[in-house]
């Protein structure tokens, strides 16, 4: 070995830290030093022996009954075993602070890793534990202590959290969930559903720009470009239908267009269909066409009826489709609002590995197109293959089996999966949203997660709990209370009662729709009479003083007229005339002209 190598070595050896481990757990039972100590106090016999009769160390021994002693006169208990000198929690005290951090990430409120030292400082101090002197400076712990304690505790570590948003994580609760499963295994009990008859339908976006994946490239260098079509993409959306079995429908794409042509869908997957509107999105005259194009492929009967599971979209509530539903023997069962993410199969296991699909296939098609943009006409082509490999029959039947649906499991979902709701704690109506009569999910009859702590947190009095307690937002009855749009709730949407209550609320829209157009019909007559009365008062009388007209036979000024009130102009002599007052006789109407201008003349 050269004399580089002998330095290089040596270097690595002075600068990583060791970590000892041990090799038994000689003088860590605390039952057994309990006993050796009770042989030498009561019995009178030598240390050593007693070391050695139980295989410890007698200088351990001595330590312990010292400390046994010491604690009849008012000390501390006495502890057993090794400590590290520069640790400054024990393994109890890790653990709660472990377990605490667990129960803030599952409430979505977790903790960075600057936040974690703080919390640990403060932890410190809160315990009378002496801390090293920068951990005082900084007010917070340090980084190789945060380093030691993630390595101590191999369950935790550091993750990006994914944004969702405050209206999933408060309708996510056992109360929603527990409804939706009871009307969902009341249709399975109805019906008699098997797996094939069980379908989840959804949409999802797709965009012409893609996000570009790694690459290789020179390390340290700042900015890594990648090819992409444009700053911003044109959306397209895709309609996709599965079943628990594992089979999916050909899917159907909606293209930001006024009229659908043909070639819109070249290269598609095999069997899908295309349609249009201004804005790509899903909308009630296209679900209807997606539902006949279901219908088509599944086969449904009155007599053998299939089970679609949705969400609550607008265009799912169209009345046509449920009409048409019904008719073909199609049950229609919405997800609670805002749990889509939880209980959707196609949003836990296909459409998240959908998507990475596509990026690669579209960075693939621009390696392949170089100096070429991807169409809105080329998404169908690029989806082809992404599609294939992503709604697979294991993809799909893993999603059914997560969320629960197939084979039911009304328990599918863990505790702590419901623990951002208790951050809330909103108070929730079953019939209806004026019913007084709700529930806290606090008071339900699922444990929260954060309830559920170690039994040796509950002897002690101080926890992370107790330094920075768990989220809690305060809201009163008003709040709880307060009106606004109807909040949605999982529904049958082809049973009939559910059916005339949408009918219902569509009338309502309706007239709603109806009154808004009259209003602003109205709101411009008023500003177009408005503005011919400006007009027609530029043009009066041409007088010094006076800037205003006035009837020459009632004398009323049109400043003073009544909304609304018609006047008329003489083309010879240019004077005005309220249009009612020209309706009375002739006669009388030239009499008073006549008087008017001969007072007009002698002033």
């Amino acid at each position: 070995m050269d004399f580089e190598n002998e330095i290089s070595i040596f270097s690595t050896i002075i600068v990583m830290p060791r970590v000892r481990k041990r090799t038994s757990n000689r003088g860590t039972d605390i039952e057994v030093m309990k006993q050796a100590a009770q042989y030498c106090i009561n019995e009178s016999k030598s240390i050593r022996s007693v070391a050695k009769d139980f295989d410890i160390c007698h200088v351990s021994l001595t330590r312990y009954i010292t400390k046994l002693k010491a604690m009849k006169l008012g000390g501390s208990p006495p502890k057993c075993g090794y400590r590290p000198h520069t640790r400054i929690f024990d393994s109890c005290q890790e653990t709660m602070l472990s377990n605490y951090l667990k129960n803030c990430a599952d409430m979505y409120f977790g903790l960075s890793s600057k936040d974690v030292r703080q919390l640990a400082y403060e932890f410190a101090i809160k315990l009378n534990i002496k801390v090293p002197t920068y951990w005082i400076e900084n007010r917070s712990a340090g980084v190789d202590w945060f380093k030691n304690f993630l390595k101590r505790n191999p369950t935790l570590s550091i993750r990006r959290p994914e944004s969702t948003s405050l209206s999933r994580a408060i309708n996510f609760n056992p109360v929603n969930v527990n409804m939706f499963m009871d009307k969902y295994d009341s249709q399975l009990n109805k019906y008699k559903f098997e797996a094939h008859q069980i379908f989840n339908l959804d949409e999802t976006g797709i965009t012409t720009v893609q996000n570009p994946g790694k690459v290789v490239a020179q390390k340290g260098k700042k900015q890594i470009g990648a090819i992409t079509s444009a700053e911003r993409g044109t959306l397209v959306t895709m309609c996709l239908a599965v079943n628990a079995v594992g089979n999916a429908i050909p899917p159907m794409f909606i293209f930001p267009r006024v009229n659908y042509k043909d070639h819109f869908i070249r290269g598609d997957p095999p069997g899908c269909v295309g349609t249009s509107n201004k804005s790509g999105w899903m909308q009630g005259e296209q679900f209807l066409q997606f539902m006949q194009h279901f219908k088509n492929h599944v086969r449904p009967t009155l007599e053998k009826k299939v089970l679609i599971l949705l969400d609550n979209h607008e265009s799912h509530l169209y009345l046509p489709v449920i009409d048409y539903c019904r008719e073909n023997g199609i049950v229609l069962l919405s997800f609670p609002p805002h749990c889509s993410h939880k209980l959707q199969p196609l949003d836990r296991s296909v459409f998240g590995p959908f998507k990475k699909l596509i990026n690669q296939e579209m960075d693939s098609w621009m390696k392949s197109n170089p100096g070429k943009r991807v169409s809105i006409y080329d998404l169908p082509s690029v989806i082809n293959n992404a599609l294939i490999n992503a709604a697979t029959p294991k993809n799909i039947v893993n999603g059914f089996t997560v969320s629960g649906l197939w084979p039911f499991n009304r328990n599918a979902f863990a505790v702590d999966e419901y623990a951002p709701a208790v951050v809330t704690d909103m108070y929730l109506n079953f019939e209806d949203t004026t019913n007084n009569n709700a529930t806290p999910i606090s008071q339900t009859n699922t444990k929260t997660a954060v309830a559920e702590k170690p039994e040796e947190q509950a002897s002690v009095e101080i926890s992370p709990e107790t330094v920075r307690p768990y989220p809690k937002a305060k809201i009163n009855s008003k709040m709880a209370k307060k009106g606004g749009r109807r909040k949605g709730k999982a529904t049958v949407l082809t049973d009939t009662p559910e059916k005339d209550e949408i009918a219902l609320r569509a009338t309502e829209k309706d007239k709603k729709i109806k009154r808004k157009l009259f209003s602003t019909d109205v709101k411009k007559q008023k500003n177009k009479v408005t503005i011919k009365q400006k007009n027609k008062k530029t043009i009066v009388n041409e007088s010094e003083e006076e800037d205003d007209a006035s009837c020459m036979i009632c004398l009323e000024l049109y400043s003073k007229s009544k909304r609304g009130e018609k006047w008329i102009q003489c083309c010879k002599c240019k004077f005005w005339f309220h249009e009612a007052c020209t309706k009375a006789d002739f006669i009388a109407i030239l009499y008073v002209i006549i008087v008017r201008l001969t007072m007009n003349e002698n002033l």
